[in-house]
């Protein structure tokens, strides 16, 4: 691997010696060789400089779609990994609804070892059920000693049975079960919140307590069980409110939501844009508020990008026959960083979504955080929070969110602020294209 230095970047890793510092790092062979006030570059290093840039421990995305395999016309590993390394990416934990599913360890491994020399590392999970279908449970020994890092059908689980065995099963393999907590059949075809801006748009809506009775259900389900429980994406501040009694009662329970949860509500779906129809839907201003509350104060463990790409012939539709889902890989920091900003304070939002995409999802799934510090593995995010993020469309999919949606949301030219730079892992190195 390249000699890189880093010159003048502001290290944040509070758990590490040199948090809030301003100083050189030298990375050699993938791993940290020094930190300090000033460092002479060796003869053959690459000088990575930007003024008021920081760096942190690499940035992971808890839940991501590439379509791979089945449709990778809309994304693709390869693209998708680069579009993660774009958005300053070290990791990715890979969702499960491809086809055929990763339900047996030949499909776990067909990811892992696809995606090996991919600078950023892709994490896959497994099926909790065989074929995604509910009925038997797959087999999870065989998928984590694979290469799974948790387990997910990537929906609701209707059957409790079928949650209270995954856990039972996976507490001995100590990774987490991942549900997703809504009931979809409470209102059928439903395809926004339930609410004012439902009724006056004539559509059906999915009400909040949809997601509050799965939550309850399942937190009921670990209590009995046992096991780790993840919900991969809240949308409420009731779920908040659960999830938040659940920790302090000591249920090993974790949670993510989107960093577009932190942006829309339900209100912008007035202009019947297909782009901001995802699942579970954006809901009040309240529940928004809720949700960016819940990030700051760690109630909330992991910011995704739930990224969910579409080609051109399933974005460009009509509302009611528009997929749901937003292919937001690119914008996972600056999105959640610029709604935290209108919030918080700059060091408040900035502290809270560093944590949301280091220290908690590293939470949900076990893992240890190599410190920024001198003999430890480089594995290194390096940013600007206040860089006017720039996408660099290198994801396929089509279903991305526009200036002219953030127009009001943020400020007067719908910017988002907070730019990647680059990604260092053991390896290897990207630097952004300025």
């Amino acid at each position: 691997m390249e000699t890189i230095l880093l010159k003048s970047v502001r290290i944040i890793d509070t758990d590490g010696p040199h948090h809030n510092s301003v100083c050189d790092v030298l990375i050699q062979s993938g791993k940290i060789a020094e930190v300090s006030e000033q460092i002479k570059p060796p003869a053959d290093a690459h000088i990575w400089e930007k003024e008021g840039s920081a760096i942190c421990t690499s940035w992971i995305d808890g839940q991501a779609d590439f379509c791979d395999p089945g449709i990778e016309t809309n994304e693709g590993l390869e693209s998708g990994l680069q579009a993660a390394l774009h958005a300053g990416l070290g990791h990715v934990i890979l969702n499960t609804g491809t086809t055929p599913a990763p339900d047996h360890k030949s499909a776990i491994r067909y990811l892992v070892e696809r995606s090996a020399e991919s600078i950023c590392v892709a994490h896959p999970l497994g099926c909790i059920s065989q074929s995604r279908t509910g009925g038997r449970l797959a087999e999870l020994h065989d998928l984590s000693e694979s290469g799974a890092v948790g387990f997910s059908d990537d929906k609701p689980i209707d059957r409790t049975e079928m949650l209270r065995r995954a856990l039972e099963y996976s507490e001995s393999i100590n990774l987490p079960v991942i549900t997703c907590p809504l009931d979809e059949g409470l209102n059928s075809d439903a395809m926004m919140h339930e609410g004012p801006t439902s009724t006056a748009m004539g559509v059906a809506g999915n009400p909040s307590s949809a997601e509050v009775m799965r939550v309850q259900r399942d937190l009921e389900i670990l209590r009995y069980a046992g096991g780790r429980l993840h919900f991969s994406v809240i949308s409420s501040a009731k779920s908040v409110d659960l999830i938040l009694a659940a920790k302090k009662e000591g249920l090993q329970v974790t949670c993510g939501t989107t960093a577009h949860h932190l942006l829309f509500v339900d209100d912008d779906l007035m202009t019947f844009d297909g782009t901001l129809r995802v699942s579970p839907p954006f809901r009040s201003d309240a529940d928004r508020m809720a949700l960016c509350q819940g990030i700051v104060d760690g109630t909330i463990d992991a910011l995704v990008s739930d990224h969910r790409p579409q080609d051109l012939e399933c974005s460009d539709v009509e509302f009611a026959l528009s997929q749901p889902g937003i292919a937001g890989i690119e914008s996972l920091f600056a999105a959640g960083f610029s709604a935290l900003s209108m919030q918080f304070t700059t060091e408040e939002a900035l502290a809270a979504i560093i944590r949301s995409l280091t220290v908690g999802p590293r939470t949900v799934f076990g893992w240890n955080a190599a410190a920024i510090a001198v003999g430890q593995p480089a594995d290194i995010t390096w940013f600007h929070e206040d860089l006017t993020w720039k996408s660099a469309h290198v994801s396929k999919g089509t279903n991305t969110i526009e200036a002219d949606q953030l127009i009001g949301k943020l400020n007067d030219d719908g910017a988002l602020k907070g730019q990647p730079l680059g990604v260092i892992t053991p390896r290897g190195a990207f630097r952004q294209p300025e």
